[in-house]
């Protein structure tokens, strides 16, 4: 039972219905406050993670590479047009203009393709540690306040691509747990680390530049990486 995935949903899901009801009434100078310190969270969060690390080079050399393998696939855009195609059909023949499909579009990659968030049901599957999700949840719930009072019914809906988009990570990592040693999931943990600091960098504002989905390879080619130094290094 993937108690971190649930936990996460079930979060966002009540926190859109608490910014459903709130609507317009919660000011925006609170909704900043949150935000800052959401990202502040995530920081904190990636450092806890990066300590855990096996060989910090291996970590930092996959990272790189996915950097550069998401760059040259130009993998946040990807996503973003995907994502944003997908809403609008969903949408058609609503009175939906052209901004609020791409603030429901933003939504929809922050609760469903945020690196925190894939690292935690990957990590989920492999080490049945849900404690990155139950964490990320507390984070998600407040923003799910947040941008259910701006966007109002659809937020709630979109803890159903979030749920799927987990579970099938979680899936896939259970799968493959067998050919995984501790010194990779070690690895794996700070690979994901250095992506939640990037994403609470970009959430704060103090690096708004940063394309954290065009390091979501990392997290796969961590794994090859790690075993890799390992067997040569040590």
């Amino acid at each position: 039972m993937p108690i971190g995935i649930t936990t996460d949903v079930c979060a966002t899901f009540v926190g859109a219905l608490v910014g459903l009801a709130l609507g317009k009434k919660l000011p925006m100078y609170i909704k900043n406050a949150l935000n800052n310190i959401l990202g502040m969270a995530a920081i904190a969060m990636g450092i806890v993670l990066i300590m855990r690390q096996h060989t910090l080079s291996a970590v930092v050399l996959a990272v790189i590479l996915g950097c550069i393998v998401g760059e040259l696939l130009h993998l946040e855009g990807l996503i973003n047009k995907g994502v944003t195609r997908v809403v609008g059909s969903m949408m058609k023949g609503t009175n939906a203009d052209e901004a609020f499909l791409i603030q429901v579009s933003a939504v929809v990659i922050l609760f469903c393709f945020g690196g925190t968030g894939w690292y935690g049901a990957l990590n989920e599957g492999l080490t049945g540690d849900g404690s990155i999700l139950i964490t990320k949840s507390i984070l998600d719930c407040v923003t799910a306040i947040i941008f259910g009072s701006l966007l109002g019914k659809i937020v709630p809906l979109l803890c159903l691509p979030q749920a799927i988009v987990y579970t099938s990570l979680f899936l896939v990592s259970g799968f493959v747990q067998q050919f995984i040693t501790p010194e990779m999931i070690a690895d794996f943990s700070a690979a994901g680390g250095i992506i939640t600091l990037c994403a609470g960098l970009r959430l704060t504002g103090i690096k708004r530049d940063i394309k954290v989905l065009n390091l979501l390879p990392a997290l796969i080619l961590v794994f090859f990486v790690s075993a890799g130094w390992t067997a040569l290094i040590g």
